[in-house]
């Protein structure tokens, strides 16, 4: 083997272990996003229900400060809280005020369920990104061997010139 396949046969390892580490670096960076990309869905999907029940603890607020004042103007008009009417407006009242709370907080919950979906989503594509990178490393690896088995390795020495000097007509 000459000096300059020697080199050749070198920088072809080396090239192919650089290639194989690169590639796992890749699938270790490319985890490192998804699994960012997971902390921050997972967070957005807490927020999402933190806010959807401030604002149900807002609606229910407002139902209490509009009990109050329909209190204050049945009472100011000189009605009864007993009238049935008046029962009947402000159980209407009391309905609508919950049925606005429940559904902030089930807007709240369908937006932490896609936000957490899409958080698994991004655990699943962290494990596959190094699970993938790892069998393109081997393969890289695998295929630069072959490739320097071919160059340098028994073909290669099959189809070497002749050392000795073999005379035909001698």
């Amino acid at each position: 083997m000459s000096g300059f396949e020697l080199i050749a046969g070198l920088a072809g390892a080396a090239g192919t272990v650089v290639q194989t580490l690169g590639t796992l670096q890749a699938g270790k960076e490319q985890e490192a996003r998804y699994l960012y990309d997971q902390k921050v869905q997972n967070q957005q999907a807490d927020e999402a229900r933190a806010a959807s029940q401030r604002d149900a603890a807002a609606r229910y607020r407002e139902g209490r400060l509009m009990a109050s004042q329909q209190r204050a103007a049945i009472a100011g008009s000189g009605g009864s809280l007993t009238d049935a009417s008046v029962i009947d407006l402000m159980s209407d009242t009391q309905d609508e005020v919950n049925l606005a709370a429940e559904t902030e907080i089930f807007k709240g919950e369908q937006q932490a369920r896609g936000l957490s979906d899409a958080a698994k989503l991004s655990g699943m594509n962290a494990k596959t990104a190094v699970s993938s990178s790892k069998w393109q490393a081997a393969g890289g690896l695998f295929s630069g061997i072959s490739n320097m088995y071919s160059r340098f390795g028994q073909q290669a020495r099959a189809t070497a010139p002749a050392t000795g000097s073999n005379l035909i007509y001698g």
